[in-house]
């Protein structure tokens, strides 16, 4: 036993001698390598000092070199004798500018930096860069106003001299600038090789160092890795929390919408009914404010999707007169209770057709000439199209609208666009409003490439410019053009899809006005006790046969039994929402797979939108849906059977 322990101690002792020879060889080994590099290196370094010194002094020559080809250029071009190209001394303008940049590098920089010559040589030359850009200096010049060219050659010419001097000084300045560098370098050299003997005794050192801070490391990595672990549990809690967001609105536009369809409705139909004058008024103030409502509500959650980053721009060919008409319809009741005078028009360089969002655009316009028509209590109110151009040459779009109200003060204007800000706190009892009209309008502008910018002083009116950048319909595809105008001469246009709006069912109401549809049978699915009453006394009214269901499992069940016209599908309803409704009435036979199906809901978010187009519907109608709205969706869906004849 006591010969083996010996072994074995033995044998660890010849363990540590082999390892303490392999460190201390390692030691030896290392500051040889290290010194041999650093040898190495001091030659590499002055072979890339003599390469960047000798760059600079070709560069300055080079520069040189230009600056007199460019000036031979110019004054041969001014010369009657001799035919140059403008556009090849346009190029030699451009070479010379490039060769400024070389001499303008950081290594020149930094090896003439306190050469008083390349400083003023540099700052004139970049002064007559900067003068000739401005002109700008190019072949259409040279070719359209020679008399310039003796101008150029006169800035030119003071430059002769620096640059011959700086090219010449220059070179002595580098080479003494080289020598002393080097000297500067060989001495840390021979310090840094005096240096390398300390670095076997610190080996051990950093060795001990390094291992510790491998284990810091280790336990900073630990928590490294346990704080992303926090993170990626607070991202999927915040991404929880907003789609729960999006979830609470979609259920509030429809809570609240809902009600609204029913209030709406009733006070429709209430319309209708013979009244006296007062109660007419008091219907009225009950209408004006439930549409208030309404608009308030629509505002939020605009600036709710915007937030969301769920804003969308769809840009499509639109026919300017036709918006400019729609808009002035739309204003001139307003203006014609008030006594004011409504002016619209288009300057004739406006092209007829653009490429823009007309939905986006109609309601930026409709809420400037809105707030417009609001303030101004005397005179009058205009709406002028106009091209313009930008800050940096592009052609721009320009919508004023102006009026000859109060006007608005400096400060107001700062806050004008900011949320929930209105002019002042009488101006907000007055008139009331959410303040999110101005903030959405120039969110949306914005969108689209433009922006709005107001001019207005107390006393002398206001004027709204919406500035959008200017695509006109003659870059647009043939193909697309031809179907614009086509979709724009069309007597009907049916509504497809989910960006099916209530503004276009109201235009195609107009070309239908001379054939109205009745006498279609309507399956209704309908959630809403209140709701089912509305829209069953609306269809009556509008002389369709109503069949009225709870829910979207009804609805199927009663397609499946008898045959109807149209589908009015509500799409958030108990047992089987109205999505789920229309991918089953789609897979029904032919005949009754294809009956046209329109959402009528409450939830009027774009996703929603998106789904019900996926799932097969036709157009979409958000509540409150007015009758004249609901008699322009079913005129331009009705079957062509249901149609009546032309007379």
């Amino acid at each position: 036993m006591p010969r083996d322990a010996s072994r074995t101690v033995a044998a660890r002792q010849r363990r540590w001698r082999v390892g303490i020879a392999a460190m201390g060889l390692l030691l030896v080994l290392t500051p040889a390598g290290v010194g041999w590099l650093q040898a190495r290196q001091y030659e590499a370094l002055n072979g890339t000092r003599r390469y960047q010194d000798d760059y600079l002094v070709w560069s300055l020559f080079q520069f040189e070199t230009e600056y007199l080809k460019l000036r031979l250029a110019l004054e041969q071009a001014a010369g009657p004798s001799v035919g140059v190209d403008p556009d090849q001394v346009a190029q030699r303008y451009e070479i010379f500018v490039s060769r400024l940049n070389l001499v303008e590098s950081e290594h020149a920089a930094l090896v003439l930096a306190h050469h008083p010559d390349y400083q003023r040589t540099v700052a004139r030359a970049q002064d007559f860069v900067r003068w000739a850009d401005a002109l700008p200096l190019n072949g259409a010049l040279i070719r359209e106003h020679p008399q310039r060219i003796a101008e150029i050659v006169a800035r030119l010419e003071p430059l002769a001299d620096p640059i011959r001097d700086l090219s010449l000084t220059s070179t002595h300045h580098v080479a003494q600038d080289v020598t002393r560098r080097n000297e500067i370098i060989r001495n840390q050299s021979r310090v840094s090789l005096g240096l390398t003997a300390a670095l076997s005794a610190m080996t051990l050192l950093f060795a001990a160092v390094i291992y510790r801070q491998f284990r810091g490391l280790e336990r900073y990595g630990d928590k490294q890795k346990a704080l992303a672990a926090r993170l990626n549990e607070a991202q999927r809690e915040a991404d929880a929390a907003n789609r729960a967001k999006t979830v609470f609105l979609a259920n509030m536009s429809h809570e609240l919408r809902t009600p609204l369809q029913g209030l709406l409705g009733m006070l429709g139909l209430i319309k209708e009914a013979p009244l006296t004058p007062a109660q007419q008024d008091q219907l009225k103030a009950a209408n004006d404010c439930a549409r208030h409502l309404l608009a308030v509500l629509g505002d939020i959650l605009d600036v709710t999707r915007m937030e969301a980053g769920g804003l969308s721009i769809a840009p499509e060919p639109l026919q300017l007169g036709a918006l400019v008409r729609e808009l002035e319809a739309l204003s001139r009741p307003q203006a014609a209770a008030k006594r004011l005078a409504l002016h619209f028009g288009i300057d004739d360089d406006v092209p007829g057709w653009v490429l823009a969002d007309p939905t986006r655009l109609r309601q930026i316009l409709l809420n400037l000439l809105s707030n417009a028509l609001k303030f101004c209590d005397r005179g009058q109110v205009g709406c002028q199209l106009r091209r313009g151009v930008g800050p940096l040459g592009e052609d721009l779009l320009m919508f004023e609208v102006s009026d000859t109200g109060p006007g608005i003060d400096a400060q107001t204007q700062a806050r004008l666009f900011q949320r929930f800000s209105q002019g002042d706190a009488s101006t907000s009892r007055r008139h009331g409003g959410a303040g999110l009209g101005l903030e959405i309008s120039r969110r949306l502008a914005r969108a689209m490439g433009g922006d709005i910018h107001v001019q207005s002083a107390p006393g002398q009116g206001a004027r709204f410019t919406l500035a959008l950048p200017l695509r006109a319909g003659a870059d647009l595809p043939p193909g697309r053009m031809v179907a614009a105008e086509a979709a724009a001469t069309a007597p009907s246009t049916p509504l497809k899809g989910p960006s099916a709006t209530s503004a276009a069912l109201t235009t195609s109401a107009a070309s239908a006005e001379d054939a109205p549809v009745t006498g279609l049978r309507v399956l209704v699915s309908e959630d809403n006790p209140t709701n089912r009453i509305v829209i069953e006394a609306m269809l009556e009214r509008l002389g369709h046969r109503p069949t009225l269901c709870e829910n979207g499992l009804q609805a199927l069940h009663a397609l499946r039994q008898q045959a109807f016209d149209v589908v009015l599908m509500d799409l958030h309803t108990p047992q089987m929402d109205g999505f789920e409704a229309t991918r089953r009435m789609r897979e029904l036979p032919p005949s009754r797979g294809r009956l046209p199906i329109i959402a009528f809901s409450a939830d009027a978010f774009e996703e929603s939108r998106q789904k019900a187009d996926d799932a097969g519907i036709s157009a979409f109608l958000a509540k409150p849906v007015e009758l004249e709205t609901l008699r322009a969706c079913l005129q331009s869906l009705a079957p062509s059977p249901a149609r009546p004849e032309a007379a």
